[in-house]
Protein backbone atom coordinates (compact mmCIF):
# COMPACT_ATOMS: atom_id res chain seq x y z
CA UNK A 1 0.00 0.00 0.00
CA UNK A 2 1.14 3.36 -0.87
CA UNK A 3 2.44 5.55 2.14
CA UNK A 4 -1.06 7.80 2.02
CA UNK A 5 -2.93 5.19 2.89
CA UNK A 6 -1.19 3.69 5.38
CA UNK A 7 -0.96 6.84 6.93
CA UNK A 8 -3.37 9.29 5.47
CA UNK A 9 -3.57 12.36 8.29
CA UNK A 10 0.54 12.46 7.18
CA UNK A 11 -0.29 13.32 3.93
CA UNK A 12 -3.69 15.77 4.50
CA UNK A 13 -6.72 13.02 3.91
CA UNK A 14 -9.12 12.33 5.65
CA UNK A 15 -9.47 8.67 5.05
CA UNK A 16 -7.64 6.29 3.10
CA UNK A 17 -9.95 5.96 0.66
CA UNK A 18 -7.55 4.23 -3.15
CA UNK A 19 -6.72 7.19 -5.89
CA UNK A 20 -5.37 6.87 -9.02
CA UNK A 21 -2.22 8.03 -7.65
CA UNK A 22 -2.17 5.03 -4.78
CA UNK A 23 -3.05 2.81 -7.93
CA UNK A 24 0.38 3.86 -9.19
CA UNK A 25 2.57 3.21 -6.29
CA UNK A 26 1.10 -0.41 -6.35
CA UNK A 27 1.46 -0.79 -10.05
CA UNK A 28 5.45 -0.13 -9.23
CA UNK A 29 5.49 -2.98 -6.20
CA UNK A 30 3.27 -5.36 -8.40
CA UNK A 31 5.75 -5.25 -11.94
CA UNK A 32 8.61 -5.21 -8.98
CA UNK A 33 7.55 -8.45 -7.58
CA UNK A 34 6.17 -9.87 -11.05
CA UNK A 35 9.65 -9.27 -12.93
CA UNK A 36 11.92 -9.85 -9.61
CA UNK A 37 10.40 -13.08 -8.10
CA UNK A 38 10.46 -11.36 -5.01
CA UNK A 39 7.75 -9.79 -2.03
CA UNK A 40 8.71 -6.49 -1.62
CA UNK A 41 10.13 -5.64 2.15
CA UNK A 42 10.59 -9.57 2.64
CA UNK A 43 13.37 -8.92 4.90
CA UNK A 44 10.92 -6.91 7.61
CA UNK A 45 8.45 -8.56 9.91
CA UNK A 46 4.79 -7.74 8.28
CA UNK A 47 4.30 -5.40 11.21
CA UNK A 48 7.25 -2.65 10.40
CA UNK A 49 6.47 -2.54 6.82
CA UNK A 50 4.17 0.06 6.78
CA UNK A 51 6.24 2.50 9.25
CA UNK A 52 9.29 1.80 6.86
CA UNK A 53 6.96 2.76 3.74
CA UNK A 54 5.41 6.01 5.72
CA UNK A 55 8.75 7.12 6.11
CA UNK A 56 10.11 6.36 2.49
CA UNK A 57 11.97 3.73 2.45
CA UNK A 58 11.22 1.36 -0.80
CA UNK A 59 12.83 -1.40 -1.95
CA UNK A 60 16.47 -2.58 -3.04
CA UNK A 61 17.09 -2.58 -7.01
CA UNK A 62 17.28 -6.58 -7.44
CA UNK A 63 21.25 -7.96 -8.31
CA UNK A 64 21.53 -10.98 -10.31
CA UNK A 65 19.10 -13.09 -11.79
CA UNK A 66 16.33 -11.52 -9.93
CA UNK A 67 17.31 -7.92 -10.92
CA UNK A 68 17.88 -9.16 -14.94
CA UNK A 69 15.10 -7.48 -16.24
CA UNK A 70 15.98 -3.84 -14.03
CA UNK A 71 17.38 -1.36 -16.90
CA UNK A 72 18.70 1.86 -15.33
CA UNK A 73 15.19 3.12 -17.82
CA UNK A 74 12.73 0.81 -15.99
CA UNK A 75 13.91 1.14 -12.41
CA UNK A 76 13.73 5.19 -12.94
CA UNK A 77 10.25 4.56 -13.67
CA UNK A 78 9.29 2.46 -11.03
CA UNK A 79 10.91 4.81 -8.56
CA UNK A 80 8.55 7.54 -9.78
CA UNK A 81 5.86 5.25 -9.36
CA UNK A 82 6.91 5.18 -5.58
CA UNK A 83 7.36 8.54 -4.81
CA UNK A 84 6.75 9.87 -1.55
CA UNK A 85 4.11 12.82 -2.60
CA UNK A 86 1.01 11.14 -4.52
CA UNK A 87 0.76 14.13 -6.38
CA UNK A 88 4.23 13.94 -8.25
CA UNK A 89 3.46 9.95 -9.13
CA UNK A 90 3.23 9.90 -13.03
CA UNK A 91 -0.25 8.46 -14.71
CA UNK A 92 -1.08 5.19 -15.48
CA UNK A 93 -0.86 6.90 -19.53
CA UNK A 94 2.65 7.84 -18.96
CA UNK A 95 3.72 4.66 -17.42
CA UNK A 96 2.11 3.00 -20.17
CA UNK A 97 4.45 4.84 -22.86
CA UNK A 98 7.37 4.62 -20.69
CA UNK A 99 6.82 1.09 -20.54
CA UNK A 100 6.61 0.26 -23.85
CA UNK A 101 9.52 1.74 -24.90
CA UNK A 102 11.62 0.42 -22.29
CA UNK A 103 11.02 -3.60 -21.87
CA UNK A 104 13.44 -5.33 -23.66
CA UNK A 105 14.25 -8.16 -21.99
CA UNK A 106 17.77 -9.56 -21.29
CA UNK A 107 19.26 -10.77 -24.66
CA UNK A 108 20.73 -14.27 -22.47
CA UNK A 109 17.28 -15.89 -22.83
CA UNK A 110 16.76 -17.82 -25.83
CA UNK A 111 13.46 -19.96 -26.77
CA UNK A 112 12.46 -22.43 -29.41
CA UNK A 113 9.27 -23.05 -31.20
CA UNK A 114 8.43 -24.66 -34.49
CA UNK A 115 12.08 -24.88 -35.38
CA UNK A 116 12.39 -20.62 -35.06
CA UNK A 117 14.62 -19.03 -32.49
CA UNK A 118 13.34 -16.22 -30.17
CA UNK A 119 15.96 -14.50 -28.34
CA UNK A 120 13.47 -11.50 -27.04
CA UNK A 121 10.22 -10.91 -25.98
CA UNK A 122 7.93 -8.45 -27.29
CA UNK A 123 5.77 -7.16 -24.82
CA UNK A 124 2.71 -5.14 -24.92
CA UNK A 125 1.37 -3.07 -22.01
CA UNK A 126 -2.54 -1.94 -22.77
CA UNK A 127 -4.55 -0.41 -20.21
CA UNK A 128 -8.11 -1.03 -19.17
CA UNK A 129 -9.39 1.26 -16.58
CA UNK A 130 -7.25 3.02 -14.16
CA UNK A 131 -4.69 0.43 -13.41
CA UNK A 132 -4.74 -3.30 -15.25
CA UNK A 133 -2.19 -3.99 -16.98
CA UNK A 134 -1.88 -7.33 -19.83
CA UNK A 135 1.44 -8.44 -20.79
CA UNK A 136 1.51 -10.76 -23.57
CA UNK A 137 4.65 -12.17 -25.42
CA UNK A 138 5.16 -12.75 -29.15
CA UNK A 139 6.35 -16.29 -28.08
CA UNK A 140 3.92 -19.13 -29.99
CA UNK A 141 1.78 -20.70 -27.05
CA UNK A 142 2.70 -18.26 -24.59
CA UNK A 143 1.29 -15.44 -22.51
CA UNK A 144 0.75 -14.29 -19.33
CA UNK A 145 -1.24 -11.79 -17.16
Amino acid sequence: MSPELLDPDRFGFKDSRPTKESDCYALGMVIYEVLSGLTPFTSYKNAIVPRKVTEGERPGRPQGEEGAWFTDGLWRTLELCWSHRPETRPTMKAIQEHLEGLLIPPPSRTYYSAGKIYSYYDLRFTTSGSSRFLVSSKIPGSSFM
